[in-house]
């Protein structure tokens, strides 16, 4: 199998992660998993699972409420750019076994092949699979057939930050940063990330995932109760940022109060 990087944001979000990393691991040849060094439940998760931890300050510099992407862009310094690069949510789950095979923009299709293979990809696309939402996480999760049983989340136009799969070498991604390091929260980056591409670059595997949990809430840090029924004390604070700098993007149609 072409080797597949996994770059992971996970903080105060080991209850998850600990769900999907057992899940997701063997998909890929690297796993880094991005969190702060007082995130010690993610530490224990990654520890477990084999997988690497890097630890950052970055999340919170400049007074940011949770600046995911400077975080990853540090991470992607220390490590590398290089080769199939995959940027996932730490509550996505992937299937256990991945048929590779793409509707292209011409309208043709690339064959698929026994073992799973990533040999069909080309670096100037962004891959990114439909996801299903299960909004409320049991103790045991659905087995894969169950999956589709789950509604597809009702916004299809952007090829979100829950899975991005592209190539280092893309040439869409030019220099270093390839996001916008100056988001307060982590609500806005991969948007513009995936602008990069047009329409007919972006490309829906032929796979879905299943996406634990709400989104769109924990843009300024974790604010959903946790799996074990526990609500983190700065809840309050972080969910009147979000819906004051969101209020703020419908008031003026820009994003100038959700970055510095």
């Amino acid at each position: 199998m072409t080797p597949l990087k996994a770059f992971i944001v996970c903080v105060e979000y080991a209850d998850f992660l600990s769900r999907t990393l057992p899940i997701n691991k063997h998909h890929f040849s690297e796993i880094h998993v991005i969190t702060t060094r007082k995130d010690r439940p993610t530490h224990t998760v990654c520890s477990k699972n084999k997988v690497n931890c890097h630890h950052t300050k970055a999340f919170y510099l400049n007074g940011a409420y949770f600046n995911k992407y400077l975080a990853l862009e540090e991470t992607f310094d220390a490590v590398g750019r290089d080769g199939w690069i995959c940027i996932m949510d730490a509550d996505v789950c992937w299937p256990n076994h991945i048929d590779w095979c793409f509707h292209h923009p011409d309208g043709s299709v690339s064959p698929s092949t026994l073992e799973p293979s990533m040999a069909h990809m080309h670096p100037g696309y962004l891959y990114t699979p439909l996801r299903r939402m299960m909004y409320d996480v049991p103790d045991h999760l659905p087995q894969e057939p169950y999956w589709k049983q789950f509604p597809l989340h009702k916004q299809q136009v952007e090829w979100a930050g829950y899975t991005q799969i592209f190539h280092g070498s893309d040439k869409h991604l030019s220099t270093a940063p390839w996001h916008q390091t100056n988001w307060k929260h982590a609500g806005g980056g991969d948007s513009f990330f995936q602008q990069k591409w047009s329409t007919a670059e972006k490309l829906r595997p032929p796979f879905e995932v299943l996406h634990l949990g709400h989104d769109g809430r924990n843009w300024c840090g974790r604010v959903t109760m946790t799996l074990t029924g526990e609500t983190n004390p700065h809840a309050g604070i972080r969910e009147e940022a979000l819906r004051d700098m969101l209020a703020a993007r419908h008031r003026t149609k820009s994003y100038e109060s959700e970055k510095f």
